[in-house]
């Protein structure tokens, strides 16, 4: 018997030492960070300037792929199914909250491994250059004024559908939204005069504000940007909406702790790697590491936030 129990100590302490070893040793091969959406958008363009400026930090490459389908859902469930060894990521947003909220998944972001959040960046409502509404004060007020006049794009149940809401929400606003899905297909439809606003990713609107045929009236930001200081938030100008994408990490459930410790701190060091940070910046987008802890708290506040604001709306799929 107490040879037995010896042999079973043994092989525990050998298990033991071997996936340390195994794990002190992460990463042996290339690492694959899924963005869930097409080729283009900020969701890749941001991943693949990250990847870029992890690869001193692990001796290993970080591969961008793009499993698109089904609003992001086909690439979350790739990585779900994947191996929990640390060698398969996504890079997603909070449309993982959203989706959830309006019934079109059925798991939350627990059904992941969260290891860090990594950057954000920010919706902005726009009008056209030559709108009769030069603050969003003017345009609340209309609105008001006048329900149901002022056409808005948003993509049903999604980004710049939440952000509508939000404002709907802080305002009382009831605007005659057009469903229209993508940031490029609202400005187009803008320009061409089959809506009045709209909010959209200020990297999406960066080179419209550019020319002048688009034109800022708030920031979803909690505060200004260094990036562009120029356009006020909604927040300073007495709207409490904020529509921010944070590019957050997820591995599958059951990630180690040592490995999960390894990419935490690799997305550190690249995040804070000054070139990194300015070509995040030509993005419209900021460096905004979270811990692993820091990252849990945050996705529990929005994911509460996103519950809360469909079940006032009513949003169901």
């Amino acid at each position: 018997m107490r040879r037995i129990r010896t042999l079973l100590i043994t092989v525990f302490l050998i298990g033991s030492i071997t996936m340390g070893a195994l794990a002190s040793e992460f990463p042996v091969k290339p690492i694959q960070l899924v963005v869930p959406f097409k080729p283009g958008g900020g969701s890749d363009v941001t991943a693949r300037i990250v990847a870029e400026y992890m690869k001193p930090y692990l001796k290993q490459p970080v591969i961008v792929t793009n499993i698109d389908g089904a609003q992001g859902r086909t690439g979350e469930i790739h990585v779900q199914k994947a191996k929990p060894d640390g060698y398969t990521l996504l890079w997603q947003h909070q449309t993982l909250h959203m989706a959830y909220a309006c019934e079109r998944s059925d798991y939350t972001w627990e059904a992941f491994t969260p290891v860090v959040n990594g950057a954000k960046a920010y919706s902005a409502v726009v009008v056209t250059g030559n709108s009769p509404f030069k603050t969003m004060s003017d345009l609340i007020d209309y609105m008001k004024a006048n329900p149901k006049k002022i056409r808005w794009g948003a993509a049903p149940n999604g980004t710049s559908h939440f952000a509508l809401l939000s404002i709907m929400a802080e305002t009382g606003i009831e605007p005659h939204i057009i469903p229209m899905s993508g940031d490029k297909d609202r400005i187009i439809s803008m320009l061409g005069g089959m809506m009045e606003a709209s909010a959209i990713t200020i990297s999406s609107a960066a080179p419209y504000l550019a020319s002048g045929d688009l034109r800022v009236l708030g920031v979803m930001a909690e505060e200004r940007s260094s990036l562009y200081p120029e356009y006020p938030t909604l927040m300073e100008q007495g709207i409490n909406a904020v529509n921010r994408f944070d590019y957050t990490v997820f591995a599958p459930a059951g990630l180690p702790e040592d490995v999960k410790k390894i990419l935490a701190d690799a997305f550190r060091k690249a995040l804070s790697d000054p070139k990194c940070i300015e070509e995040l910046g030509k993005q419209w987008t900021e460096p905004a590491y979270l811990e692993p802890a820091e990252t849990i708290e945050l996705l529990k506040k929005d994911f509460k936030f996103f519950n809360e604001l469909a079940e006032k709306f009513d949003l169901t799929s």
